[in-house]
């Protein structure tokens, strides 16, 4: 896939410097930056679900698709009362 994009002076700068310290091409560059933040963003989905986890949710409901047109009165149904 190629993707076409632009960047601004400080991101180009950035960009020299990684290459000349590293040796690699853009390519190379962006590939190794896009699986970082790939990993990243994962590991903060994987947090989310431990955090649930950790305070006891359990699970979800399904309820009808108006409840937030008629909660009190299905939550008052639900109760009995």
């Amino acid at each position: 896939m190629e993707i076409a994009t632009k960047i601004n002076e400080l991101q180009a700068q950035k960009l020299a410097f990684i290459q000349e310290k590293n040796q690699q091409n853009i390519d190379k560059i962006i590939g190794d930056a896009l699986e970082n933040y790939y990993e990243k963003v994962l590991k903060d989905s994987r947090n989310h679900l431990e955090k649930f986890n950790q305070l006891g949710f359990i699970s979800c409901i399904e309820v009808e698709p108006d409840l937030a047109e008629n909660c009190e009165a299905t939550l008052m149904k639900e109760m009995g009362e």
